[in-house]
């Protein structure tokens, strides 16, 4: 079987309840890869920290019934592999902070919940976790409100089995298709892959890559439209960031997708931090 290809993985929290499905992938995913897990609260208020707020690890594995109700904290370690560390910051700078804490641990996997907002919410406050994975050199797991994604809370099982990958022309695919297959086999080895360009031509790199259904019409609009009919469990996507100020309005078409998605994306930058792989 595939190995997991992250050895250290970043959740940042906000304490929400809306954030638990996030905290349960993030978890799920360091126990697979039996990685670090680093769970980070960063406060732009400067109020005292309140670590009983801070997602339970251990109440949650002993749920999934990955260890024994009269397990310690340090059994995470010992019989799981993972090391759980929680940290509390201050900053008025919450995506910066966020950046630099994931760059200072080379995380090499950001899992983060967003909220849904308007354009113009946006151009008035940036979404923390957007600009965090922007200014990170790490693949992200985006989840959000109201997304419960292939981790079940309540039982810890792993549901991964058709993955939707859009290709671009203009950002090169097979470092991403190479991390993505490893991480894709490693929790499913009979995931299906839908490779899709929207466009009027494949690509050169298409034969590269398994077959790549190719559709024409608006990017993100036909990237959503695919995605609610095939009904994937991830959608998957190369990104190289922000190219000009309308990118920086509107988002990038990794994020424009990410926020009406009807699962989980997993973006992967271009030149992504390299990790085990």
């Amino acid at each position: 079987m595939e190995e997991v290809p992250f050895q250290s993985i970043l959740h940042p929290t906000d304490y929400s309840e809306s954030s638990k499905p996030a905290f349960a992938h993030a978890l799920r995913l360091a126990i697979a890869a039996r990685s670090a897990l680093h769970v980070l609260h960063v406060d732009d208020a400067g109020n005292e920290t309140d670590w009983a707020r801070f997602p339970d690890a251990l109440a949650l594995l002993k749920q999934w019934k990955m260890l024994e109700a009269a397990a310690a904290p340090e059994d995470v370690r010992r019989q799981l592999g993972v090391d759980v560390t929680r940290e509390a910051l201050g900053s008025a700078d919450v995506a910066g902070t966020i950046s630099a804490f994931a760059e200072e641990r080379l995380c090499d996997l950001m899992v983060l919940m967003t909220h849904g907002s308007s354009w113009m919410g946006r151009l008035l406050k940036d979404s923390v976790a957007e600009a965090s994975a922007r200014l990170t050199h790490a693949p992200a797991l985006f989840l959000h409100e109201g997304q419960h994604g292939f981790v079940d809370h309540a039982s810890g099982r792993i549901r991964l089995h058709r993955i939707l990958m859009p290709v671009a022309a203009d950002v090169p695919p097979m470092h991403a298709w190479g991390l993505a297959s490893k991480f894709v086999r490693a929790l499913d080895p009979l995931a299906e892959f839908h490779m899709l360009h929207v466009g009027d031509t494949l690509p050169t790199f298409g034969n590269m890559l398994p077959y790549v259904d190719l559709k024409r019409g608006p990017v993100v609009e036909t990237i959503l439209e695919v995605a609610e009919h095939a009904r994937p469990d991830l959608i998957i996507m190369a990104t190289a960031g922000h190219h000009d100020l309308f990118d920086d309005l509107r988002g990038s078409t990794t994020e424009r997708v990410m926020r009406k998605a009807p699962c989980p994306v997993l973006a992967i930058p271009e030149h992504a931090r390299r990790n085990r792989a």
